[in-house]
């Protein structure tokens, strides 16, 4: 593995984008989210991702909110910024934005308002990674982005890559197994789901995690416990915030509403603003994402 991002573990949260309530961006409050992060024990971060909102963002306010992550987490962890975008040329812009910015790493997604052949998505990747001169994470994400990319392909392209050393899945233990093994000694691999499946994923070879931001610290404790060895004490750890995990895990509206909220709610963020066309949180909802994150406290 040559890339150095092969050497990212850990619980790298997924940041959402910080905005006032009139919509435009909060910069104070999105570098208070990255300290938040880091300050939580956070081995890294990713910004510009679904849980960001990133469709609803210019480049202009990409480059802006990612000066502020850098300011916020302060070379204390690697900052890793999406770039993916539908046109080859753009995401080539943003990848050297990102770099310029001061990220560490970027995140490239696979395009969504086309279906690429299997070469045109390896240039697509490959120059991308190579055009940001950064280390890379590729997200595989069919859930979310109807277009599965598959072991095979992101392996063929980290072996003709010098940036490209691991990958990101949205997918339960099963899944992350197979990459494991067919990804074994060309890339490492990396769940999202919000974390729900974090324990599971760690035990078939997955090296880290990319949840929200609103329980960093839970979930880099039950990180911690698991690295030294102590499973029961992760599962104790862990099982009362996987409640909250699954309720905010009805889809990716739903899950940044409950993380911008919860967030809100630890004074992290200033408001919870999320920009239209969204759904948000009704009244009921607000009362059930914090129901169950008061009852992680109260398990303690």
């Amino acid at each position: 593995m040559a890339s150095p991002a092969a050497t990212w573990a850990g619980i790298f949260p997924s940041i959402p984008t910080a905005f006032f309530d009139d919509g435009s961006l909060d910069l104070p409050s999105q570098a208070a989210v990255a300290r938040f992060s880091v300050e939580c024990g956070a081995q890294g971060l990713l910004c510009f991702g679904l849980a960001g909102e990133v469709f609803r963002l210019t480049p202009r306010e990409r480059r802006e909110a990612l000066e502020a992550i850098v300011e916020g987490v302060a070379g204390r962890v690697p900052v890793l910024a999406g770039v993916g975008a539908e046109a080859l040329h753009t995401s080539l812009a943003l990848a050297r934005e990102a770099r310029d910015a001061g990220a560490d790493g970027v995140v490239i997604p696979p395009p969504v308002s086309t279906r690429p052949s299997r070469r045109e998505l390896m240039r697509y990747f490959a120059e991308i990674a190579a055009a940001a001169e950064l280390p890379a994470m590729v997200q595989d994400a069919p859930e979310f982005l109807g277009i599965e990319l598959g072991p095979d392909l992101v392996v063929e392209v980290a072996r003709s890559s010098a940036e490209i050393g691991c990958v990101k899945l949205e997918a339960g233990a099963e899944r992350i197994a197979e990459w494991v093994e067919a990804a074994a000694g060309e890339l490492t691999v990396f769940g999202g789901n919000a974390g729900i499946y974090l324990l599971d994923t760690l035990d078939q070879g997955a090296v880290g995690i990319a949840p929200g931001a609103e329980v960093t610290d839970e979930l880099t404790a039950t990180y911690a416990l698991w690295r030294s060895g102590d499973a029961a004490g992760a599962r104790h750890r862990f099982a009362p915030v996987l409640p909250l995990l699954v309720f905010e895990s009805q889809g990716i509206e739903h899950f940044n509403a409950c993380a911008k909220h919860l967030l809100a709610r630890r004074g992290v963020l200033a408001s919870s603003h999320m920009r239209a066309p969204t759904t948000g949180l009704t009244a009921i909802g607000r009362a059930l994402a914090e129901r169950y994150f008061d009852e992680i406290a109260a398990a303690r």
